[in-house]
């Protein structure tokens, strides 16, 4: 099923959530629905508020949906294909900023990406950057730029939002032991609250500082092109978050 845009799917979310969601566990595991909802998810340029919303969140707190979000178009391939070899309803959300965004596509036929499983985009020692989809791009640039300033970033794009690989993540914990969680999205029950719950839970002796976000402001996208600029996620809110994690920011 494609969607012009998700914005549209709230007009099927009960069909998304008390349908396919929910078959294979009343039926006791008789009837399966594999299925897969795809389109594009979050800020575009100046479409408005109403079509410019990002539901990772909204999906992924539901039980028996697979929810992914890539960022590469290799990845984007290889999971769709898993997608739809899934046994399993999944919400597949793209960006459509990055849909004319070139990357290289490995030429295998029947190239597949696991589900559940993050990657590791970039390697560093100082902390750690997790994210999905377009939130990759802007955190790539922003390990650029802190490179410059002597702070190594590991880059992790998360790619399947349920279920979370927080062992990937754990593991970059293990070694950064400092954490910015980015997400173009609104910070409230968010992605990146989820991240940052489970690693007070499962890895708070490894962090030598708060896990820090940095998301969209929490406000309804405006429409204004320069009013819009200012409400989404950019590179330089991410250079100043992992300058304060390691304690490098000028108020530290």
């Amino acid at each position: 099923v494609e969607f012009m845009t998700f914005n549209f799917a709230m007009r099927a979310i009960d069909h998304i959530i008390n349908s396919a969601a929910k078959t294979n566990y009343m039926s006791g595991g008789q009837i399966r629905c594999p299925i897969v909802f795809r389109g594009p998810n979050g800020a575009a340029s100046r479409v408005g508020a109403q079509h410019s919303q990002n539901y990772a969140s909204w999906y992924a707190h539901v039980p028996g949906l697979i929810v992914i979000s890539p960022y590469s178009a290799a990845d984007a391939k290889g999971l769709l294909k898993s997608a739809i070899k899934s046994q399993n309803p999944v919400v597949f959300l793209e960006n459509e900023m990055i849909y004319g965004q070139s990357f290289d596509v490995p030429d295998i036929a029947d190239y597949t990406v696991p589900l559940g499983k993050a990657k590791v985009v970039r390697q560093g020692s100082d902390v750690t950057l997790v994210s999905y989809s377009i939130g990759v791009k802007f955190s790539l640039a922003a390990a650029d730029k802190l490179a410059a300033e002597g702070i190594s970033a590991e880059v992790i794009d998360l790619r399947t939002l349920r279920p979370l690989d927080m062992d990937t993540v754990i593991d970059s914990v293990k070694k950064t032991n400092r954490v910015v969680c980015v997400e173009e999205g609104w910070v409230s029950c968010s992605i990146s609250s989820e991240i940052s719950a489970r690693l007070m839970e499962d890895a708070f002796d490894y962090l030598d500082a708060p896990v820090l976000r940095v998301t969209n402001a929490d406000v309804p996208m405006p429409y204004a092109a320069n009013l819009e600029k200012l409400a989404v996620v950019t590179d330089d809110q991410i250079v100043l978050a992992a300058k304060k994690v390691c304690y490098k920011a000028g108020d530290n």
